[in-house]
């Protein structure tokens, strides 16, 4: 099975579209996109205690990779959903740029 990220019409709660909104406001200041149409969410679960999201970057010694992770931790501590908050920085399947949303690369295509 070929994998995927995660984008927000993939949100299966209310919840989770809050958490992928919020995220949205999270920009690779280096590209220019946020770190969800970018294709850097590779997981996110909303439980009875947390926000768990699994994220990577746009490659292994990304100079930002500390001050994305802060950011998304700290947006998404900021909207209260749950307690905690935990965020996953992995590296496999490693990204590329086809994971970017076709939505943001071509609006028309998307339809």
């Amino acid at each position: 099975m070929e994998f995927k990220p995660l984008y927000k019409q993939d949100a299966k709660s209310e919840e989770e579209m809050k958490v992928f909104e919020a995220l949205e406001g999270v920009i690779d200041p280096e590209i220019g996109f946020d770190v969800v149409n970018l294709g850097l969410i590779y997981g996110l679960e909303v439980t009875d205690q947390s926000v768990n999201v699994k994220m990577t970057m746009t490659f292994a010694g990304c100079p930002l990779m500390d001050y994305m992770v802060s950011q998304v931790r700290e947006i998404l501590k900021s909207l209260a959903i749950r307690p905690e908050v935990n965020v996953d920085l992995v590296f496999e399947p490693a990204w590329t740029p086809e994971f970017i949303n076709p939505a943001i690369m071509n609006p028309e295509a998307a339809k």
